[in-house]
Order: structure tokens, then C-alpha cells, then sequence
């Protein structure tokens, strides 16, 4: 059960990821920020489905020259915890309930 709801996150990121190379590489020439109450909002601007963000919420920034995806666990998903990618190293990390296992 819980690897289905790790997959959702992946999932997401995963599109967030691509979503924010193609910003870059766009007009804009950086990425973008989606955090706080409507980050949902943000990412799906960007032409992501986030009808199945189910268990997790999601953000995304940038910090000097890379950008961070952070997918936070809801009540919902019977976890605590954090699923965090950082463009800058490649690098996948979960915190609390989740195991690096789980994560690519």
C-alpha cells in the first residue's frame, strides 16, 4: 500500500522535474516557484494533472541556479514525512516514515 502512494509522489515530481527543464530552457531562461496554499494551482498552470495528488502536497522553487520538489505526506497517506529531489545533485530523499528504498 504504502508503495503505491510513494509512487504517486515519484510520479509528480517526476513531471515537475521535466516541467521545470523545459521552463529554463524556455522564454522565461529560469525556473519557477510554486510554494504555499496554492502550489497546486502553480504546478498545474504549468500543465500538470495534479488530480492525483492524492497523499501528498507538492512544492517547487528555485535556489541559486537549480530548483528543489518537495512532495510533504498527508494525514491521508498514513505516513509522516518528506520525499525531496534537488536538481542541483540528482539526489532523491525521504525523511521520517519514508525509505530511501522506495525512492529511484
Amino acid at each position: 500500500m504504502k508503495s503505491r502512494k510513494i509512487s504517486e509522489a515519484i510520479g509528480i515530481i517526476s513531471v515537475v522535474i521535466v516541467s521545470q527543464d523545459i521552463e529554463k530552457a524556455g522564454k522565461h531562461l529560469e525556473y519557477y516557484d510554486a510554494v504555499g496554499p496554492n502550489a497546486h494551482e502553480i504546478i498545474a498552470k504549468k500543465g500538470i494533472d495534479m488530480s492525483k495528488a492524492v497523499y501528498f502536497s507538492y512544492e517547487t522553487f528555485r535556489a541559486e541556479g537549480h530548483f528543489v520538489v518537495a512532495a510533504k505526506a498527508l494525514p491521508k497517506s498514513g505516513m509522516e514525512g518528506k520525499i525531496i529531489y534537488e536538481s542541483k545533485t540528482g539526489k532523491w530523499v525521504g525523511t521520517e516514515d519514508i525509505r530511501r528504498e522506495w525512492l529511484p
